[in-house]
């Protein structure tokens, strides 16, 4: 299985890691123990990651945009 470039390089680099103890942690996606350094599996999410599916909209994507006109007077 090829890896995807947003997956984090190692498991320590994980969303789902949870450290326990000097080396070792938890994976809470599959709830077993794993080491901070082992390669990271396909599952891997990074802690920071944007979702686009939550972005705020943009002017242009508000259906009802509020269109008003300025008069200039001297």
């Amino acid at each position: 299985m090829k890896r995807q470039k947003n997956v984090p390089s190692t498991c320590k680099n994980c969303r789902s890691y949870k450290p326990e103890g000097r080396r070792g942690g938890l994976c809470q996606l599959f709830q077993v123990p794993v080491q901070s350094e082992w390669e990271s599996c396909c599952f891997g999410t990074l802690p920071f990651k944007i979702s686009w599916e939550n972005k705020e909209p943009e002017l242009q994507e508000i259906p009802e945009v509020i269109e008003t006109s300025f008069e200039v007077t001297s």
